[in-house]
């Protein structure tokens, strides 16, 4: 519902077109154009000059955009590009691993809906590749660029270039002096998959107790430290899903110490 509100700037009072609309449940502004003083308000209804848009589109830019500027300040994007550097043409490695994430958070759901969410937001003007670029298969791609298939599931350090990236990330958050080591947050969850019980190449997915409840399906485990000052990811560890996680903790400390 479209309403007319004016704001106080100094000592003048400036106007605006005001939509309003429930987001989770609570009254949020959602769209808000500038008509300007009293005075140019009246003269346009006066005169009936009021400017009729030829066209006009709605772009998401609070959250996403927010979360590509962190990717920038803290660097994030940068390692990714240097470890899984941009090909010829088309999207790199790294935009769609972060990319993926972003999604993740904004608005969950298969890789098939990206590029129609992305096409919504302002990632387009900025990064300038078009959504059809960002096709369920160029993420299959991009995924067996940064962990090939041949590679052991459950090697570490050196082995995994996830943990390559995640240390590189964290000596420069170091170097920025970015991480607090007064304060750790760790935590343990597991995610449940449909990977078949017949699936013996999968040595991740495992059965166990699932946070979730389904513990009929095979599952993957998930532990990670947070600095607990500023949210950096300091480490993370997927292990196999039949690890209790009293197990995994001196796995995760081991991992602590070293980094």
């Amino acid at each position: 519902m479209a309403s007319l509100v004016a704001k106080k700037k100094g000592k003048k009072l400036y106007y605006y077109v005001v939509e309003s609309a429930r987001v989770d449940g609570q009254p949020r502004i959602v769209h808000q154009a500038y008509l300007g003083t009293a005075d140019k308000v009246a003269a346009l209804v006066k005169d009936r000059t009021s400017p009729i848009p030829v066209s006009a589109a709605s772009r998401d830019f609070g959250l996403p955009g927010a979360l590509w500027l962190a990717a920038q300040q803290t660097g994030l994007f940068g390692v990714l590009e240097a470890l899984w550097p941009a090909p010829r043409s088309g999207p790199s490695p790294a935009r769609c691993l972060l990319l993926a994430a972003i999604h993740r958070i904004c608005q969950p759901g298969p890789k098939t809906e990206v590029a129609d969410w992305y096409d919504q937001t302002i990632r387009p003007s900025i990064w300038g590749i078009p959504p059809e670029r960002f096709t369920s298969q160029a993420f299959w791609d991009a995924f067996e660029k940064i962990l090939p298939e041949h590679l052991d599931p459950l090697a570490t350090g050196n082995d995994d270039p996830l943990d390559r990236a995640q240390l590189r990330l964290l000596d420069l958050w170091k170097g920025k002096q970015m991480v607090s080591r007064r304060l750790l947050a760790y935590d343990t969850t597991n995610f449940y998959t449909y990977i078949a019980s017949h699936n013996t190449r999968n040595e991740l997915a495992q059965r166990g107790h699932n946070k979730q409840g389904r513990h009929n399906l095979r599952q993957v485990g998930l532990s990670y430290v947070l600095d607990g000052e500023n949210g950096l990811s300091l480490c993370h560890h997927v292990y196999r899903g039949n690890v209790a996680d009293g197990e995994e903790f001196s796995i995760s400390l081991a991992r602590m110490l070293g980094s």
